[in-house]
């Protein structure tokens, strides 16, 4: 359908791409900084600084919820892409199309990069988990 036989209301393939990209970028921050929390974490654990520990749990907390929000805002605007819809989800996992536009091009990096900084603050979360509860800890099997 090309953007002149657009049904009414619905947002043109630019705008979606665009606004995606947006909600890209600032679910990356949050997530670097969902890591960088985490790593802080690790060290106030080392210090015995439990002030810290608490301040920087709340601040984590707070950064992961955004990130739930950037989602369900996600969730919205792939729902408004009609045909649209797969091509970006397979961005948002880590599937390359052969041919991307720039947006899709920079979309598959922060996801690619958003999925990393994910990856090692778990690897943090799992070494402070385990320090904290031992045996009772979240990733225990």
């Amino acid at each position: 359908m090309s953007p002149s036989e657009e049904a009414p209301g619905q947002p043109e393939q630019e705008e979606i791409e665009s606004l995606l990209l947006g909600l890209a970028q600032r679910e990356y921050r949050k997530c670097c900084e969902v890591e960088e929390l985490t790593g802080q974490m690790a060290e106030a654990l080392d210090r015995d600084d439990q002030v810290a520990m608490g301040m920087l749990l709340r601040m984590r907390g707070e950064a992961m919820n955004e990130i739930g929000k950037i989602r369900r805002d996600r969730e919205i605007l792939l729902k408004a892409s009609g045909g649209s819809r797969k091509r970006f989800e397979e961005l948002e996992r880590g599937s390359a199309p052969l041919s991307m536009t720039k947006g899709e091009e920079r979309i598959f990096s922060l996801a690619k990069g958003r999925r990393e900084a994910l990856r090692r603050a778990q690897q943090s979360d799992r070494r402070v988990s385990a320090r904290l509860a031992g045996d009772r800890s979240f990733y225990s099997n």
